[in-house]
């Protein structure tokens, strides 16, 4: 190989390497200081009203545990998005039940994780974005379904797509839940990308069960979960059977056809 082709191929591997370690430091400083910049001011808040509660409440103690969470389960080589947001939900039912026991609190924390997740898709802190937004989701449905009484369970299929979005999903994810502009340019970056959706059979054999949006099938039951394929709607149906039943229930009681 000639000393010229070496010298480049070696140049493109150093601004890799420096790229791939830049946005690791990137996301574990962010992750790192996330407890120090909830209680000071910021520049955007994209819309969390981070002066309803006094900076010692049991609120802002429950965000600072669950980035504590997500901070430890990026930083194991086993750790994954759906295993932080698992844990930061159970540890925090635990630790904070009069937290979980009040609606305004947990409306309230979620659009801080919007916040949190917003602010990390700015700083490519991938697994923080993900797990913030899985998070702000699971809290969403725990207040519609427990204290609002607007859907009959819990819409798992939803928030694991969240966890498993690429990009462009997760950044018009966000950018419909900000009043700022803060994601129109990245919005504007990845808008030409197609729209992808994560298969709801776990066992589905696409690489991260991911399928263009326009070639999914949706249960014709319960009209939630979304399939790649017949196959692997009937190899879900187990799992999938009593939900599929309670939504089934709910449409024909809530919706009109």
């Amino acid at each position: 190989m000639k000393s010229g082709v070496r010298k480049k191929l070696k140049g493109k591997a150093r601004k890799k390497a420096a790229k791939t370690e830049a946005a690791a430091a990137g996301e574990r400083d962010l992750a790192l200081s996330l407890p120090t910049q909830i209680r000071r001011p910021r520049e955007c808040t994209h819309g969390w009203d981070v002066t309803e509660y006094p900076i010692d409440h049991d609120c802002y103690k429950f965000i600072e545990e669950v980035v504590r969470i997500f901070d430890e389960c990026n930083n194991v080589p086993e750790g994954t998005v759906g295993l932080a947001v698992d844990k930061a939900l159970s540890f925090t039912r635990d630790i904070f039940p009069d937290v979980w026991n009040n609606s305004a609190c947990l409306e309230w924390i979620s659009s801080a994780f919007v916040t949190l997740g917003t602010d990390a898709i700015i700083n490519e802190a991938f697994f923080l974005c993900a797990a913030a937004m899985g998070f702000s989701e699971s809290l969403n449905q725990h207040v519609a379904c427990y204290y609002m009484g607007s859907q009959p369970l819990m819409y798992v299929a939803k928030i694991v797509d969240l966890i498993w979005a690429e990009k462009r999903r997760t950044i018009s994810y966000l950018k419909k839940r900000i009043p700022c502009k803060c994601l129109n340019a990245k919005y504007k970056a990845v808008k030409s990308l197609p729209k992808m959706y994560t298969c709801c059979n776990k066992t589905c054999s696409l690489p991260d069960r991911s399928v263009n949006l326009s070639a999914m099938m949706t249960c014709g039951g319960c009209r939630r979960e979304h399939y790649c394929s017949e196959e692997c709607q009937a190899a879900h149906w187990e799992d999938h059977r009593d939900a599929c039943k309670g939504w089934r229930k709910w449409n024909a009681e809530n919706c009109t056809k």
